[in-house]
C-alpha cells in the first residue's frame, strides 16, 4: 500500500501544526499593546522634539516673533510647567528642558490627532505656547 500514512504520523502532523499557530498567535495577541505603547512613545519623542526645536529656534529671535506648529501628537496629557516641558501618555513618560521661560503653564489634553500650537517670544527670556 503506497502513498497511505498512518493514523499516529497523522495526528503527530496535525498537532504539531496547531502548536506552531498557537505559540505564533498567543504573544502577537499579548504583544499588541506594547507595540502599540512603543509606537505611541515614538510619536511623542518626535512630537517632543519638533516642539522644542522650534522654540528653541524662536529664542534667538526678536521679541514679538511668532511661530505656527502642527504636531502629531499621541493621545496624552501635555504639562509646562516653567522650562519643563513633560508629555505623558498611556505608558510612557517623555520630558524635556527648555533654556527660556514657558507661559502659560498647565496641561493640555490631546488625542491622537494633528495640534496646532502658536508660539510666541514675548520678551528675551519667555515664550508663549498657546494650544489651539
Amino acid at each position: 500500500m503506497r502513498g497511505q500514512i498512518s493514523l499516529e504520523f497523522s495526528i503527530i502532523l496535525l498537532s504539531m501544526i496547531l502548536v506552531i499557530l498557537i505559540t505564533t498567535m498567543i504573544p502577537g495577541l499579548y504583544g499588541y499593546m506594547k507595540t502599540v505603547e512603543t509606537s505611541y512613545a515614538s510619536l511623542g519623542h518626535g512630537a517632543l522634539s519638533k516642539l522644542k526645536t522650534n522654540i528653541e529656534m524662536l529664542a534667538v529671535s526678536d521679541p514679538g516673533s511668532t511661530k505656527t506648529l502642527y504636531i502629531k501628537s499621541p493621545p496624552g496629557i501635555w504639562r509646562i510647567n516653567n522650562r519643563d516641558i513633560v508629555l505623558e501618555g498611556n505608558g510612557f513618560e517623555i520630558s524635556t528642558t527648555c533654556s527660556v521661560n514657558l507661559e502659560p503653564g498647565g496641561e493640555y489634553k490631546t488625542g491622537l490627532r494633528v495640534i496646532k500650537v502658536r508660539l510666541e517670544k514675548v520678551d528675551d527670556n519667555t515664550i508663549s505656547i498657546n494650544w489651539e
